[in-house]
C-alpha cells in the first residue's frame, strides 16, 4: 500500500512539473553589454557601425581627423543595438558654443542608417527608460544660451527621428539625477 501511494505521489509530482513549462531565464538588463544570442536574429557589428560613421563624416564634409565618442544601445526594443556618436573634434567643425553634434544610427540586419542628427548637445546624455513612439527618450542638458535658463529636456522620438534642436524642446520638471536610465557621454 505504501508503494502504491509513493507511486501516485511521484506521478503527480512529474505531471505538475511538466505542466509548469520551461522556466524563464533572467539576463543582465544592462543595455550596453552584448545581448544573448537567442534574442538576436542578426545584429551588425561595430566594424559595420564604424563604416557607417565614416560615411556620415564624408557625407557631411567632415575633416579626416574627426574624433568622436560612440556607444551602442538598443533604443527601439528590437534586440539590435543602435549606434550613437557624439562628435568632438575638430571642435570648430562639429561643435558650437552650446554643444556638439550627436548622430543616432538605427541598426538593421546588415547595416546602419542615419536616423537623427541632433545639434548642440553636451554630455552627459541619459538614455531613459521612458519611450516615445517605441524608442527610448534621451535626456540632455541645454545651457549656455544668453538670456535662457539652463534646463533638462527629453529628446522624444516622433516616429521618424529625434528633434534636431534640443534648445527648443520643453523643460523637464524633474532633476536629471532622478531619471532612471543609462548615462552616456559623461
Amino acid at each position: 500500500m505504501i508503494r502504491y501511494h509513493m507511486l501516485v505521489f511521484l506521478l503527480l509530482g512529474f505531471t505538475l512539473a511538466a505542466c509548469a513549462g520551461p522556466q524563464k531565464q533572467s539576463y543582465n538588463a544592462n543595455p550596453l553589454l552584448p545581448l544573448p544570442d537567442e534574442f538576436l536574429a542578426h545584429e551588425p557589428d561595430n566594424d559595420v557601425f564604424m563604416a557607417s560613421l565614416d560615411g556620415y563624416v564624408r557625407q557631411k564634409g567632415g575633416p579626416a581627423n574627426t574624433q568622436y565618442e560612440f556607444t551602442r544601445i538598443d533604443l527601439d526594443g528590437d534586440g539590435r543595438r543602435e549606434g550613437i556618436a557624439m562628435m568632438k573634434m575638430p571642435h570648430q567643425f562639429w561643435c558650437n558654443p552650446y554643444g556638439c553634434t550627436m548622430a543616432v544610427f538605427s541598426a538593421a540586419d546588415e547595416d546602419f542608417k542615419l536616423s537623427s542628427e541632433v545639434s548642440s548637445v553636451r554630455g552627459p546624455v541619459i538614455v531613459s527608460e521612458a519611450r516615445s513612439n517605441g524608442w527610448r527618450d534621451m535626456v540632455v542638458r541645454v545651457s549656455g544660451r544668453t538670456g535662457w535658463d539652463a534646463k533638462n529636456i527629453a529628446l522624444r522620438f516622433d516616429g521618424r527621428h529625434y528633434p534636431p534642436q534640443p534648445a527648443f524642446e520643453p523643460k523637464l520638471e524633474i532633476a536629471s539625477t532622478a531619471i532612471e536610465g543609462v548615462r552616456i557621454f559623461p
